[in-house]
């Protein structure tokens, strides 16, 4: 698989399909979630971010969080929200997944609101997939023969 959206491109894949998947109640968790996390340790996580990955990698991440950010105003506005945190919590929360083990601790402040909602994003999972698992991983059904 091509790597498109960082070093964990199969891991973001994933979590963008999940994110239509969401109710408005768990939309407004989320929202509330990112807003009680504090900004300098959001900002932390960032630098860290930035840290620990090369020029090549950060441009990749920004194109998966782009296509995050629209997911998730799209989502949003299926269900008549319109909270700008929410949004702000899918872009963090790509950031942390498609560069997870690089960034400790951080990786949980970045994640955590989303995680909130979507439990099986608490634990950092490099992508260790082959690719004729992808369907079950991005899709979550068995693979068709």
């Amino acid at each position: 698989m091509t790597t498109i959206f960082g070093p964990n491109s199969r891991r973001v894949l994933q979590f963008l399909t999940h994110i239509e998947d969401l109710s408005p109640q768990e939309i407004d968790r989320v929202a509330g979630v990112w807003r009680q996390t504090s900004s300098q340790t959001r900002a932390e996580a960032w630098a860290e971010v930035r840290h620990t990955t090369t020029d090549e990698e950060r441009y990749r991440i920004l194109v998966a969080a782009s296509v995050a950010r629209r997911a998730a105003l799209d989502t949003a506005q299926s269900h008549q929200r319109h909270d700008w945190a929410f949004w702000a919590a899918v872009w963090d929360a790509v950031m942390a997944i498609a560069v997870c083990d690089r960034i400790g601790g951080h990786y949980d402040t970045l994640i955590a609101p989303v995680a909130s909602v979507m439990p099986f994003l608490g634990v950092c999972r490099r992508d260790q997939l082959g690719t004729h698992h992808l369907p079950d991983a991005v899709l979550g059904g068995s693979r068709r023969p």
